[in-house]
């Protein structure tokens, strides 16, 4: 099955995880991928894709970003026959809700189970184990590895906050949560937990017009999960394929200043790697910095000496609020993560270019 432009959300709000999409569709070479921010998702639905993939972050910064821009968009290329495949973050975007910025979506009937009204008055909840919704709290009861199901057959994928569902009243249920694994991290009571997830929906579709959207709680494009994989690929309709990737496509030469900025903003990150600190809703820490930074080292012969110089200038921006401003300083949401991510973005997306030829 041929497939047109995929476009994958890695803008405002976005954490690191659509970083695994670019690992994936390398992997499989997958090479018609766009990394857009919401400006360059607007641009690309115009040019009618196959596939927009919204990953994880900060659910909120995301769907501010996307709501006045691109939510309408979407609905209208996903009526004409578009899938939309939203994984952590990107699965609530879709969900029924009458809170801003999310009520500008509503496309999918399924509610989910993780969530509970803690009233307003109540004490924030650590962000690591919920995250504030109007009055109510979204529980995240547990972290890591978990076995998905889809009656047949099972395999491993990562949870990272992402939802619960409740059993559809109309969406089909892909996947189910089927058993915690010995690397899962319980931030629940165990019998909780359990009664919460086992046998519940992790993954759903909701058919709107000729197009489908698939919502994810666990992280089925992270690299370190195959079989995840491979129902990752089936699901967004890219089984078996692979994109062009011209033969002559060769390494530039390494750019010795971008290289100086990347071990120089490692060294920054380092110092945070045992720092958490909010960005928004979002919990940061320097290991994510870090795998962004990874993204860029894998990549960073792509670039040609615009983008190189645009990319180590955002590194250099990056590292000095690091150093000068500590974990309060980069809490903010336009500063040194949302840099990284950026450098991040710019450096993938043109990688992707190259590999088109």
């Amino acid at each position: 099955m041929s497939h047109g432009p995929v476009l994958v959300y890695a803008g405002k709000g976005s954490s690191h995880s659509w970083t695994w999409l670019a690992d994936l569709f390398d992997s499989r070479e997958v090479a018609e991928a766009s990394f857009v921010d919401a400006d360059g998702l607007k641009e690309g639905l115009q040019e009618r894709p196959s596939l927009v993939v919204v990953s994880g972050g900060d659910g909120f910064e995301i769907a501010s970003s996307l709501s006045p821009r691109c939510f309408k968009l979407i609905e209208e290329r996903v009526r004409a026959g578009m899938t939309y495949v939203g994984v952590c973050a990107g699965a609530y975007l879709p969900l029924p809700s009458s809170l801003p910025p999310f009520n500008g979506f509503n496309l999918s009937s399924t509610r989910i189970k993780n969530i509970y009204d803690v009233g307003a008055a109540s004490p924030d909840p650590s962000p690591r184990v919920a995250v504030r919704y109007g009055s109510c709290s979204i529980i995240h009861p547990v972290r890591g590895p978990v076995v998905l199901t889809d009656g047949e057959s099972s395999f491993e994928a990562p949870l990272y906050g992402g939802p619960v569902f409740r059993e559809p009243a109309s969406d089909s249920v892909l996947l189910r949560y089927s058993s915690f694994t010995a690397g899962t991290t319980f931030q629940a009571e165990t019998e909780s937990a359990s009664e919460m997830m086992i046998g519940a929906p992790a993954v759903v579709s909701c058919r709107v017009g000729r197009g489908a959207m698939v919502l994810a709680g666990p992280h089925l494009e992270h690299p370190g999960y195959a079989g995840a994989n491979d129902a990752f690929m089936e699901l967004a309709g890219l089984a078996g394929e692979r994109g062009t990737c011209p033969a002559g496509l060769s390494a530039r030469p390494p750019d010795r200043a971008l290289e100086r900025s990347l071990a120089d903003l490692k060294v920054a990150a380092l110092g945070l790697e045992r720092e958490s600190f909010l960005v928004g809703s979002k919990l940061w820490d320097g290991g994510r910095i870090l795998e962004l930074v990874g993204a860029i080292e894998k990549r960073k012969t792509s670039l040609d000496g615009d983008v190189s110089n645009h990319v180590r200038s955002l590194l250099g921006r990056a590292r000095e609020e690091v150093l000068s401003l500590g974990v309060r300083g980069v809490s903010e949401p336009d500063s040194a993560p949302a840099l990284v991510v950026e450098a991040a973005r710019v450096c993938v997306d043109c990688h992707f270019r190259a590999r088109r030829g």
